[in-house]
């Protein structure tokens, strides 16, 4: 009896299984309504990384595990929650796929499907795409991104990179590019796997990317498409947008969305991609893992009407920098010398055009400081930045003007004023004020390096003086061996000045010989060339013949020997034979 019980327990666990909250659930972008419950209860405590900004508007709390929006037309984050932690992106992921499509390939050219189209989870969305059917590549990228079709993705995947892991390294290398700091993706789709995943501050910029191109701007703002019929399925498919906050008639629409990508599996939970065009402003949001289709989409407009409704871009026209040229150029001086700007004519980089940036709603372009962040040759790239948070960039070649400065120590900005004068005269001017400021602070970092130097003197006695006595003989080293190469090289240049000479006077007396001279001097050499190689004959002659003796005479000395040897043994033989 009770191994029946044992039987039909263990038949009802085997039943309950696919339905398990832990059990894994194939990816199936239809079923984003889908509310999961292994969502962590505290994604809502979270902490916001951009609400620790100083002067910054205070962004709302949101129960998506990670946030974040970013301005695309300044490269703004203006809402970040844990917003490089690793997440699973689901079908976001088609953002990419979409952008190596839309960048690299014709879309008016046909792709035609292999068996790849085939693997795929059971019951993850697609369109049914057959192995041999042909699709016009534009219907095939409208189905990617529209209807999320995953046997669509698998075949722009091996028609670009050959393979789903050579697409993949398309994918990694593209995000790169782009400054990701945390992705990594394994397939064009975004089914679950370990090693693929990204963060929102990394699927904000892929996404602020994709839609600075015009075509996929267009596709990913479409509310619905008809794929027409094909070489092997007689019907149409139409399909609407996943994104429903720009679908009139949804509760979540909002007149100002222009698009967007909507993702889940079981794994991942629900992430939504929303773009978002108001008042001039052009935004992205990335949501990850919220529980449920609603939470994402309540999460993305709350913190999209919040990027809206707090901040502004500003266009500053001949900005300027706000810095010298020594700071800006990264040329500062160490100590008390940085507050020696003395009120002369400073050189500072302005822009030739207009910056763009994003500023909170209640801020002002006095708020910015500036650095450069880079430069290549004459090109140089300024940071704006709020309370040392980046606001937007300026790139290009800067030009220079003069605005007289006022001491750092005031605690006062500079003066922004152009001067106009003849230009030789103004770089007569510019190079001695610049020497008299130059000379002026390198004497304060000598005044402060003796005062810095004394004081020390005063508390370690003892180790200023060995430290004096090591210096001291590794002077007295450097000295010696300085002397000793000085040396040596002299005898060297003395030899070769000789030899020299001797070579010039050589031609001199050549040049005043006549002809029978040199032919008589010229016999002689040969004589005396002659006579040193019979010399060297005859040394090689004696040398060998003494050799050869040498060679009898030890042959004469072992036949000696070999006798004495014989003789030797015949005695010791008579001796033997007496004795018996």
């Amino acid at each position: 009896m009770r191994s029946w019980k044992a039987l039909i327990a263990g038949f009802l666990i085997f039943c309950l299984l696919p339905v398990w909250p832990g059990a894994p659930v194939s990816a199936d972008e239809a079923g984003e309504e889908w509310e999961a419950e292994d969502q962590a209860p505290d994604s809502a405590s979270i902490a916001i990384e951009s609400n620790e900004i100083e002067g910054w508007p205070q962004g709302p709390v949101t129960e998506s595990a990670a946030a974040a929006v970013l301005d695309i037309d300044t490269g703004t984050f203006l809402y970040s929650k844990n917003a490089e932690a690793t997440m699973y992106p689901a079908s976001t992921t088609k953002i990419m796929t979409a952008l190596l499509a839309v960048e690299n390939c014709d879309l008016d050219d046909d792709i035609t499907f292999s068996e790849i189209v085939y693997d795929l989870e059971e019951g993850s969305s697609h369109l049914g795409i057959q192995a041999g059917e042909t699709l016009n590549l534009r219907d095939a990228v409208y189905g990617l991104m529209l209807a999320s079709a995953n046997d669509i993705a698998n075949g722009i995947a091996e028609y670009m990179g050959g393979s789903l892991s050579g697409f993949a390294d398309l994918m990694n290398a593209r995000a790169a590019e782009l400054g990701c700091v945390n992705t990594h993706f394994a397939n064009p789709h975004g089914l679950y796997q370990d090693e693929h995943y990204t963060c929102a501050r990394d699927m904000a910029l892929i996404a602020a990317a994709a839609y600075e191109n015009p075509v996929f701007r267009e596709i990913v703002g479409t509310r619905e498409y008809t794929i027409p019929e094909t070489n092997l399925t007689e019907e149409e498919r139409s399909f609407l947008n996943h994104q429903k906050m720009m679908q009139e008639g949804e509760e979540f629409y909002r007149d100002w969305c222009t698009g967007g990508k909507t993702g889940y599996t079981s794994q991942c939970l629900n992430t939504l991609v929303t773009y978002g065009e108001k008042d001039g402003q052009r935004l992205v949001s990335v949501v990850f893992r919220a529980e449920g289709s609603e939470v994402a989409y309540a999460d993305s407009t709350r913190i999209l009407e919040y990027g809206f409704d707090e901040f502004s871009n500003v266009t500053l026209d001949d900005y300027h920098t706000g810095r010298t040229f020594y700071g800006v150029m990264g040329l500062g001086y160490l100590g008390d010398a940085a507050e020696l700007q003395s009120p002369v004519w400073m050189r500072e980089p302005v822009t030739d055009g207009s910056v763009r940036i994003t500023l909170p709603a209640t801020a002002s372009p006095a708020d910015l400081t500036c650095r450069l962040a880079s430069r290549s040759g004459a090109e140089r790239t300024f940071s704006y930045e709020f309370h040392g948070h980046p606001v937007g960039t300026a790139s290009g070649v800067f030009r220079p003007v003069w605005v007289p400065a006022r001491p750092v120590s005031e605690g006062k900005q500079a003066a922004h004023v152009t001067v106009t004068a003849d230009e030789e005269a103004l770089q007569r001017h510019i190079q001695a004020e610049n020497l008299n400021e130059v000379l002026a602070q390198t004497a304060e970092i000598f005044r402060n390096g003796y005062r810095i130097f004394a004081e020390y003197t005063q508390g370690h006695a003892m180790t200023v003086l060995a430290g004096g006595m090591i210096l001291i003989v590794l002077l007295i080293l450097f000295i010696v061996v300085l002397v000793f190469r000085c040396t040596s090289e002299s005898r060297i240049r003395r030899r070769r000045k000789l030899e020299e000479q001797e070579r010039k006077r050589r031609e001199e007396e050549i040049e005043q010989m006549t002809t029978a001279e040199i032919e008589a001097e010229l016999r002689a050499v040969m004589e005396q060339e002659r006579l040193r190689r019979e010399q060297e004959e005859l040394a090689r002659a004696e040398a060998e013949r003494a050799a050869e003796e040498a060679r009898i005479m030890e042959e004469k000395a072992r036949e000696t020997e070999r006798l004495i040897d014989e003789l030797e043994k015949e005695r010791q033989e008579r001796l033997a034979a007496k004795k018996k």
